[in-house]
């Protein structure tokens, strides 16, 4: 399996003077390594205040809270980024992933004001878990600037989550020459390795252009994910929030090098098949 290897770039200066120069949501995503259905909430781009026709809510792709190695900005939004999940998927496929819904209120106000707009909105977030989505907490009355207040809620779910997730699999994973494997638990790889898309030694690989790294990582016939260096995570947003030191959805991150497509699009052609 290939080691942690950089992406050696022409122009190869360093990242935070080349993230000062990105100009628009499209590059960002890009820089961010996120996917091209990705909507970035913050930095400061047009926060949603309802969810769109036949959405039930926007799945949480990434979110960075400034650490304390930087004491001066330590505990800022430095990243908020999510997509639109278009009806309610299974929670116990997609174990860990973690949504929030956004409740548009009446708002009492002379609509021929040129100001007239939706000036709040009640928030929720939910997490799929033990085959439920759970409700992790509800916010009334929020303006444009919710994305801000729900991030660190959202990264500590994210992080808890994944770091319960990685203790089991260290206590509970199978080794890999075991011929009958015993799955972690499903909605994870697992149950793609069940359905035949994807098999067990696959390479995954995360690519993020925005710190010059390329990440790699094998599935393994349990249904864990076995990095680099050694380390084993129960699902891919365990190993990406490993990797990233801020908190990302695996799935639409890691893609199988040898077509491509990312663990978000073989779960998805799984749920087709289930008819779910």
């Amino acid at each position: 399996m290939g080691a942690l290897e950089p992406e050696h770039r022409p122009d190869d200066t360093d990242p935070a003077t080349v993230a000062e120069q990105i100009d628009g949501e499209a590059a960002l995503r890009e820089w961010e390594g996120l996917p091209p259905e990705a909507m970035i909430l913050v930095p400061a781009f047009a926060a949603p205040m309802r969810l769109p026709d036949q959405a039930w809510a926007m799945l949480v792709l990434a979110v960075d809270i400034v650490g304390d190695t930087d004491p001066e900005r330590a505990g800022e939004v430095e990243l908020f980024a999510g997509s639109w999940v278009f009806d309610q998927p299974p929670a116990d496929l997609y174990d860990g992933d973690l949504v929030v819904r956004l409740i548009s209120r009446a708002v009492t106000r002379d609509k021929s004001e040129p100001s007239w707009r939706d000036v709040s909105a009640d928030v929720e977030m939910l997490l799929a878990r033990r085959g439920r989505w759970q409700l992790v907490g509800r916010w009334g009355g929020l303006d444009e600037r919710w994305p801000w207040l729900l991030a660190p809620t959202a990264a500590a779910v994210m992080g808890l989550h994944c770091d319960a997730a990685s203790t089991l699999t260290r206590e509970l994973a199978s080794p890999v020459e075991t011929s009958v494997p015993m799955r972690w638990a499903s909605g994870g790889v697992g149950d793609l390795l069940d359905a035949g898309l994807v098999k067990p030694g696959d390479e995954l690989v995360w690519n993020r252009r925005n710190h010059g790294v390329r990440h790699t990582a094998r599935i393994r016939i349990d249904g864990t994910l076995i990095l680099a260096d050694g380390r084993v995570y129960a699902n891919p947003s365990g190993a990406t929030t490993a990797l990233g030191g801020n908190h990302q959805n695996g799935w639409s991150a890691f893609r199988r090098v040898s077509d491509g497509r990312t663990l978000g699009e073989l779960r998805t052609e799984l749920r087709a098949r289930r008819g779910q």
